[in-house]
């Protein structure tokens, strides 16, 4: 009988080769378990205060009584650096991840105009700006620059004279409203109105009946009146700042005038009409964020449209042909300036204040007004004002000569010559003074 060796040398084999198969295996796993444990001890030691402190005792500059305190600051900066290497990576990626739709070509090619821009505004130096000439131009700041359109042509400058943007353009008869973030223009003899910012024009809309004003807030949002249908005698459209309309308001009046704010979460349509045999100013403030409501109505008697705008801290104001009325956030009248029978010359309302010029019995007056509703000046000045403005402190008056700028709290005056044109005031030092071919800064001392 013969032993089966070879049979027991293959199972011998095959167990060896089992084991040793199982011992690699155990191996491995064991590997994978000690790279994975020292990865996260390579982890806790990156964020470990220890290391650095050790660093900092071998160093030899250091003397055994100094060594605690400045091992401690050290070890204090390190971590602190790299929680927020840690915070910026994160930060980076949540970022990519929720804005990555907005990561395209265009966006930065925006951004790199935005950077060019925002130098121009820093490194301006008040130079005249010319165009080309056209006596149907209108004008607005935009941006530090200067937004200019006429029949034919829209064009934004920035402040050191570069032509950012230069499009063909169809308005019959231009007007321009701007923000912080873009510049509307419509046409008051069309239905047609655009929207820009300093690389291209991003929005147009064509309505089925004329458009007659439109405001812009710097969120973005804007709000533009038309003419209705019989029994509505104006319209208003309200766009978000993604340009998506969302509500119409109708009304049986003539809108005269309308401004939106998303901060105070208002919009307020100036309407005209006739009660009682005489005029009639009305007042409709609505919410910007749901306007299907009026929440207040207000009625002034007697008395024409000039201007509404938002001030300050919710205050508002209106100015009429009559009068001049400061509301607080509630439209609450706090104060107000009378004038009547009177023959007016220019006026202005922004978000820094509003003035008015008018003569009465043969004596050139003011009222002005800064961004908080408070009283700058009630009187006559000297001169014959044909334009009128507010930053700050300060006045600005466009005589036939030039513009003098009157400081009302110091009550002193001083005055630059210049040529005729569209007075717009540009911070407390400047104004810009925009002809028909050239727009021209005049800079007053800095008195602050």
């Amino acid at each position: 009988m013969k032993f089966p060796f070879d049979k027991f040398k293959k199972n011998k084999n095959n167990i060896n080769d089992t084991n040793v198969s199982s011992a690699n295996e155990k191996n491995e796993d064991g590997a994978e378990e000690k790279d994975k444990y020292a990865f996260i001890k390579k982890v806790g030691r990156f964020f470990s205060p220890e290391p650095q402190r050790e660093k900092v005792l071998r160093h030899e500059d250091f003397n055994a009584a100094g060594d605690s305190y400045y091992a401690t600051v050290a070890v204090g900066y390190k971590i602190t650096q790299r929680f927020l290497v840690l915070f910026l990576v994160v930060f980076l990626l949540f970022s990519f991840i929720t804005n990555y739709r907005e990561i395209t070509f265009d966006n930065f090619f925006y951004l790199m105009k935005e950077f060019t821009s925002a130098a121009d505004t820093e490194n301006s130096n008040y130079e005249t700006l010319s165009y080309d000439s056209d006596p149907r131009h209108v004008f607005a700041i935009y941006r530090g620059g200067v937004a200019i359109v006429n029949p034919s042509r829209t064009s934004l400058y920035t402040a050191t004279g570069r032509k950012a943007l230069d499009l063909v353009s169809t308005f019959s008869a231009p007007c321009i409203e701007a923000s912080n973030k873009y510049v509307l223009v419509y046409d008051t003899a069309g239905d047609t109105f655009s929207v820009y910012n300093s690389l291209s024009r991003i929005f147009t809309k064509t309505f089925d009946y004329p458009i007659t004003d439109a405001h812009i807030d710097d969120d973005g949002g804007f709000a533009v009146v038309t003419r209705g249908e019989a029994t509505q005698s104006s319209r208003i459209y309200v766009y978000n700042k993604n340009f998506k309309a969302y509500a119409m308001i109708p009304m049986n009046k003539y809108a005269f005038d309308v401004k939106i704010s998303k901060a105070l979460d208002r919009i307020v349509g100036v309407y005209y009409g006739s009660g009682s045999g005489v005029g009639l100013t009305t007042l409709s403030v609505r919410k910007y964020s749901d306007p299907t409501g009026e929440l207040i109505n207000l009625n002034i008697s007697g008395e024409f449209p000039l201007a509404f705008g938002f001030l300050e801290n919710g205050k508002s104001a209106l100015v009429t042909d009559s009068s001049i009325r400061i509301y607080d956030s509630s439209f609450e009248e706090i104060n107000t300036y009378e004038y009547s029978n009177v023959s007016v010359t220019g006026f202005s309302l922004d978000k820094e204040g509003g003035a008015i010029s008018y003569v009465d019995d043969s004596k050139n007056m003011v009222i002005a007004f800064d961004k908080n509703g408070n009283l700058l000046y009630n009187d006559n000045v000297y001169r014959n004002v044909t334009d009128i403005g507010v930053y700050g402190r300060y006045i600005f008056i466009r005589t036939e000569s030039g513009v003098i700028r009157l400081d009302s709290k110091a009550t002193t005056e001083e005055e630059l010559l210049s040529d005729q044109g569209k007075m717009l005031v540009y911070d407390e030092n400047t104004a810009l003074i925009c002809g028909t071919s050239k727009a021209e800064y005049l800079v007053f001392e800095d008195k602050n």
